[in-house]
């Protein structure tokens, strides 16, 4: 796979991909850099956050850029403000939550690059990145249970 544009978005564009009660914009994805990495800017809403899982092909990165976090990185709390970076390699449990009342605006970096399709099968593509948006119904909690693994994720019930 080769990409040879230059691609550039501007603020608040992108695919802005609603799932499970977060936003997730995708700048750049598997097909923008050659399968290498794809880089995701994310609002994570007061209460939300992805269930504990585990990644089995990629690297995760996690740049703070607003708010605060509670990582649970294999059992260890991070509370992550703006500045931290947290990196998570490959079959390492872990989820987050916003604990508080502000939405986080985080940078999320995924090596090699895949993963963001399935944000898009399961979410909702939305224009606006600054409304809070539903929390997925049974339907979509049902599809990301059944597709999670075509992408190398297993999803747990504990953190």
């Amino acid at each position: 796979m080769k990409s040879s544009k230059v691609k550039v978005i501007e603020p608040n564009k992108g695919k802005h991909i609603a799932v499970a009660g977060d936003i997730n914009s995708i700048l750049a994805s598997k097909e923008d850099t050659a399968g290498t990495y794809s880089f995701i800017e994310a609002k994570v809403f007061p209460g939300g956050g992805p269930i504990p899982h585990i990644q089995t092909r990629e690297h995760e990165g996690f740049y703070i850029i607003e708010g605060q976090l509670l990582f649970n990185v294999d059992g260890q709390r991070i509370e992550a403000k703006p500045g931290m970076f947290v990196n998570i390699p490959p079959n390492v449990l872990h989820s987050f939550k916003n604990e508080t009342t502000e939405t986080a605006k985080i940078i999320i970096v995924l090596s090699p690059a895949g993963m963001e399709q399935l944000f898009v099968e399961v979410g909702v593509e939305v224009s606006n990145n600054n409304v809070k948006p539903q929390s997925m119904d049974n339907g979509q909690k049902q599809t990301f249970a059944r597709l999670a693994s075509n992408y190398g994720m297993k999803i747990r019930t504990q953190n």
